[in-house]
């Protein structure tokens, strides 16, 4: 085994998924300031996450998938003024 395959680092499929969907609403947004934009989306991630929690308790239609849930939350919270 070489050095390099011994330091290779695992990126999780979590952590990929949040920064492309943040590096997308950031090329789409085109906002001044990058860390301002991501203590935003970031912030509103988590909110969003909490509150989806607490929603997901209560049942949902068959209809509805957890993917289309997410991602019109994600469009309504960086829509707002």
């Amino acid at each position: 085994m070489s050095s390099q395959q011994k330091h290779r680092i695992q990126v999780p499929d979590g952590l990929r998924d949040v920064l492309l969907e943040f590096s997308i609403a950031y090329l789409l947004e085109q906002p001044g300031d990058v860390i301002d934009y991501a203590v935003e989306f970031f912030s509103k991630l988590q909110e969003n996450r909490k509150t989806t929690m607490i929603t997901a308790a209560e049942p949902i239609s068959p209809d509805e998938s957890i993917m289309s849930h997410e991602e019109a939350n994600l469009h309504r919270l960086f829509r707002e003024p």
